[in-house]
């Protein structure tokens, strides 16, 4: 062999075991969401991602993760769900994850709000969609969505944020009023 063609041939050979491992590299960067066996604190991040999707900030009020919506429902979750409900859960926020890898090839929590909306519609849709095929049925399982949706919305109106800034706050006691003007625009009251 000639010294010239050794020397290209080494050249080639060391460049590829250089981008070998480099090709590996790119392909560890690519999401691959991790199956939940229990929720933790490790996903409260992800819960708030999902409750300020369902209850985004305004000009007039602060979202869901404000009001640290992802420490109730873990805390809902640990404390308050029977089992099977806890098994539903978890197997939707194992779901929801997994279609965000394959739909965006990344998690929920880093794809882009508009990407966010539209995947918790695609999954509203579903369990509208499932809970009128069950609607006549006794003993119906809650679909995940709705399981998310309701902790969602029960863990922000019950937060400070969510009863002194998202509605009109009138702190009891105070006097009753049998007939106060009421405007289509106004907030509800809560008490």
């Amino acid at each position: 062999m000639l010294r010239k063609t050794f020397i290209n041939r080494m050249a080639l050979g060391s460049g590829g075991t250089l981008l070998l491992p480099a090709a590996g590299l790119l392909q560890g960067c690519e999401y691959r969401p991790t199956l939940r066996t229990a929720l933790t604190d490790a996903d409260i991040p992800l819960l708030d991602e999902l409750g300020n999707t369902i209850i985004p900030d305004t000009a007039s009020s602060p979202g869901a993760r404000a009001a640290k919506i992802g420490e109730y429902m873990l805390l809902m979750y640990e404390d308050c769900m029977p089992q099977e409900e806890q098994t539903i859960f978890l197997d939707g926020i194992n779901e929801l994850d997994s279609r965000a890898a394959k739909t965006f090839s990344c998690s929920f929590v880093q794809a882009d709000p508009s990407q966010k909306l539209k995947l918790l519609e695609v999954v509203q849709d579903e369990a509208l969609t499932y809970n009128l095929k069950r609607e006549n049925e006794e003993e119906s399982k809650p679909h995940y969505f709705d399981l998310l949706k309701g902790l969602t919305i029960s863990g922000y109106f019950s937060s400070e944020i969510g009863m002194t800034q998202a509605r009109n706050y009138l702190p009891l006691p105070g006097k009753f009023e049998a007939c106060m003007p009421y405007d289509r625009d106004d907030k509800p009251w809560a008490t």
